[in-house]
């Protein structure tokens, strides 16, 4: 697989170059220090791999990809701890690598690049990724869920509930639609519970913004606004409170 290396930092890029002929299957077509030199790079050698720093001194990672015409190679981004750009990732399901590099996160990408590049799942991937970038700021974030060989741009606000299923988790939706994904309910969880979803119980994750009504009784039960009902662990309750207590205007 050709790539390039778009990083403002020489140090990282002689790391990363070291650590990609290490791996092996990786051919380094060139490197560039930001973004206007970044498109130009992309553009002259139509690589099938960019890795791209967020932050660099001439502007960021998202400026360069809204100015480029094509957008149909794998991305894995680079980042310092920049919990708002993780987020965007996250829910658009792009892959993204912390500094400083760990290599075995690094052989999990390469090891996802390399398995398919689907042009037109990538642009859809690319579209979701921009419009989060716009809009987790004030609130309105949309998920990416892949569903053996289908992408569902889904926003939060239409997710009812998930629900482990062994190593799967099934989304259900307010269109009464279900959506199986193949990861664990906590990977899940992790990006979530921030945004307004809250681990009732260990086999569900609930949208705390759907819940109609919490029956303490009986050991604790919430119906959605499908009038699904589901229980509740009873060391949850306390905290399922105290959230939608918190809601109360």
């Amino acid at each position: 697989m050709e790539c390039v290396i778009i990083d403002d930092e020489k140090p990282f890029i002689n790391a990363l170059r070291a650590m990609l002929e290490h791996h092996g299957g990786i051919e380094v077509l060139g490197e560039a220090r930001g973004v206007d030199s970044g498109i130009q790079l992309i553009e002259e050698l139509e690589p099938e791999l960019v890795f791209l720093d967020i932050q660099m001194s001439d502007g960021t990672g998202f400026d360069l990809l809204k100015k480029l015409d094509r957008q149909d190679f794998h991305v894995i981004f680079i980042t310092a701890h920049d919990q708002f750009a993780i987020d965007a990732f996250k829910f658009s399901a792009m892959d993204y690598l912390l500094k400083p590099l760990i290599s075995s996160e690094l052989k999990k990408a390469l090891d996802r690049a390399q398995k398919s590049i689907d042009k037109e799942k990538l642009n859809f991937q690319f579209s979701v990724l921009m419009e989060n970038i716009n809009e987790i700021s004030r609130g309105k974030k949309k998920i990416i869920l892949r569903e053996s060989e289908n992408l569902h741009i889904v926003k939060l606000d239409d997710i009812l509930w998930c629900q482990a299923d062994g190593s799967y988790t099934v989304f259900y939706l307010t269109d009464d639609r279900k959506i199986m994904v193949s990861k664990h309910l906590k990977e899940f969880e992790e990006y979530l519970s921030p945004n307004g979803f809250f681990r009732a119980h260990r086999s569900h994750l609930v949208n705390v913004s759907k819940i109609t009504r919490f029956d303490r009784a009986d050991g604790g039960v919430v119906y959605l606004e499908n009038e699904v009902a589901l229980p509740i662990s009873v060391r949850k309750k306390e905290r399922l409170a105290e959230m939608l207590n918190s809601l109360q205007a």
